[in-house]
């Protein structure tokens, strides 16, 4: 059990941060040599994300013995909005769950090890991670089968993972969504932002995503689409490769636990296909320049996912029934991020045409699979 604690320290509300104070917060958990650290010796890489401050610390190697603490942490300020979709609130975990999440993943030898939780004086909450020798999964990462084969294999075990999150019935997360999308159809202002933006989703908008999505979720339960506990936003940018694993480890280390709950295990396995072809944080384009997944790839993925998933749970799973519920996962992780997309223009009022030209392409990705699926007839 991961427990908040009281660190004696005052983050101001931007997140900034002191050496002493950086100090104080890993000292509290790294308690034997860190707090012994001169705080003008930390060298700090700052980094911050869409709500939270996040940054690497890194002391000195001692000179005059072996240390047995890490010389360098990853040290995570929350935010106010840190990962938060008001619509989506009552699903996702909070940020002591999120630890305990994290925490649990990290046992398992496949995530970040988490040395401490805590609150500031000030109400501030905080981790303080394993820093990882890694570097964020690439586009042409996933044609190497055997970083393909880790991803699989870690998304099965994230998805298995005992916990002590509630289990919400997955039905609120589709009536709320189906509601929500149902509130920008037609929306006129999203039109008119995109147009000033320069970029026309008229077509988009006036989409109907609510029935579609019902379609989706009938098949799934048809063909006895499974559940697990789902990332949701499980794109490249969330999955790192390590630079240098050891012998028989993993490669790749899965990160971001905010918007974990109860879905359908193809919703994920779906977004990490849809992912390979978008990139979010580049300033030049939101497209990626790569080719898709290719269906021999998916195959190959969904057989070692199957592999993982009945060593965990006594199942006995086929690669080609994950690769079918997949193939529908496909549609509800793209419905997913046009939701969040549409949520964030409307409310800053965003009117940039590279995230409106991808929407588009998710868009034309979400017809172009559903057409070939044949869910109107």
């Amino acid at each position: 059990m991961v427990i908040c604690t009281s660190v004696p320290v005052v983050i101001p509300k931007d997140g900034s941060l002191t050496k002493v104070t950086i100090k104080d917060i890993v000292g509290t958990f790294l308690t034997n040599e860190w707090p012994n650290i001169d705080p003008e010796q930390l060298t700090v890489t700052h980094n911050t994300g869409y709500a939270n401050v996040n940054c690497v610390v890194e002391r000195p190697r001692p000179k005059d013995y072996i240390h047995s603490e890490p010389l360098k942490v990853f040290l995570k300020i929350y935010g106010e909005l840190d990962g938060e979709i008001e619509v989506f609130k009552h699903l996702v975990p909070n940020k002591h769950e999120e630890t305990q999440l994290c925490f649990d993943y990290g046992q398992s030898g496949l995530g970040a090890k988490v040395y401490g939780f805590f609150q500031t004086q000030n109400g501030i909450l905080g981790r303080v991670d394993e820093f990882l020798d890694a570097r964020n999964l690439e586009p042409e990462d996933v044609e190497d089968m055997n970083i393909r084969a880790d991803i699989a294999r870690g998304l099965a075990v994230f998805h298995t993972m005992t916990t002590q999150l509630e289990k919400k019935p997955i039905q609120s997360y589709y009536d709320t969504v189906t509601r929500e999308l149902a509130k920008y159809h037609h929306m006129d202002k999203l039109k008119t932002l995109a147009n000033e933006g320069g970029v026309s989703m008229d077509h988009l908008v006036d989409y109907d995503f609510g029935s579609r999505l019902r379609r989706v979720t009938d098949k799934l339960e048809s063909i006895g689409g499974k559940k697990g506990w789902c990332i949701h936003d499980f794109q490249f940018m969330n999955v790192m490769v390590k630079n240098n694993p050891m012998q028989g480890e993993s490669k790749i280390v899965l990160l971001d636990f905010e918007f974990v709950f109860q879905n359908y295990r193809a919703l994920d396995i779906g977004e990490h296909f849809v992912q390979k072809i978008f990139q979010w944080f580049d300033e030049e384009s939101k497209i990626a320049n790569c080719r898709p997944y290719i269906e021999e790839e998916k195959r190959h993925f969904c057989e070692e996912y199957a592999r993982q998933w009945n060593e965990k749970t006594g199942d006995s799973d086929t690669g080609e029934q994950v690769f079918a519920e997949s193939e529908l996962g496909v549609l509800l992780a793209i419905t997913f991020e046009i939701h969040n997309m549409l949520c964030f223009m409307d409310q800053d009022n965003d009117k940039d045409p590279l995230n409106i030209l991808a929407l588009n392409k998710l868009f034309e990705e979400f017809l172009s699979q559903y057409k070939r699926l044949e869910l109107e007839s």
